[in-house]
């Protein structure tokens, strides 16, 4: 036997000496630490941790509760709606009680982009889940819309989308006066 694999054979005895008597009774390794809170009851358990608040995803809620979120967590929900629903910020604001323009922009703050807009069949089917009925926002009877500056059709054309819902029913009369 050389000194190498006499030094390896009295190393591995020794290791297995130490590993059995790991596990002799009586050992200070083997005690129990208990804590502060293995004897608290159940109300000081819930004191100690604070209050608990719950969020059910997919159910409709204000916009006090919304914004009462973590930051997280509104993503979240706002993510779990546009996973089922093809909705745009108008529809998801009118749920939290918001004006759509105002709920947009929260939501963009969020990280959420809208480049498409919503069906009027998907925003009817999210609003029925949610609980609300689509009701006709109360309307005009007369629009004027005032262009200052270089005439663009294109602008003009964004002005009167921006108006009126799509496949919304409306007489539109314009009025041209160039200088």
């Amino acid at each position: 036997m050389t000194d190498e694999e006499y030094l390896f054979r009295q190393d591995v005895k020794e290791k297995a000496i130490t590993a059995r008597s790991s596990h002799k009774r009586g050992n200070s390794r083997r005690r129990q630490c208990s804590f502060s809170t293995d004897h608290m009851t159940r109300r000081e358990w819930e004191k100690m941790n604070g209050p608990v608040s719950t969020v059910k995803l997919g159910r409709p809620m204000t916009w006090e509760e919304f914004s009462g979120m973590s930051e997280s967590l509104r993503r979240q929900y706002i993510q779990d709606i546009l996973n089922h629903y093809d909705v745009g910020p108008n529809a998801i604001g009118r749920m939290l009680g918001v004006s759509g323009p105002y709920c947009g922009k929260r939501l963009r703050e969020l990280g959420f982009k809208f480049e498409t807009r919503a069906s009027v069949k998907e925003t009817e089917r999210f609003l029925a889940d949610f609980g609300l009925e689509r009701a006709d926002e109360p309307g005009f009877d007369r629009v004027s819309v005032t262009f200052a500056g270089q005439f663009s059709p294109e602008l003009l054309v964004k002005k009167l989308a921006a108006l009126f819902d799509l496949g919304r029913e409306a007489v539109v009369t314009i009025e041209i006066a160039a200088k």
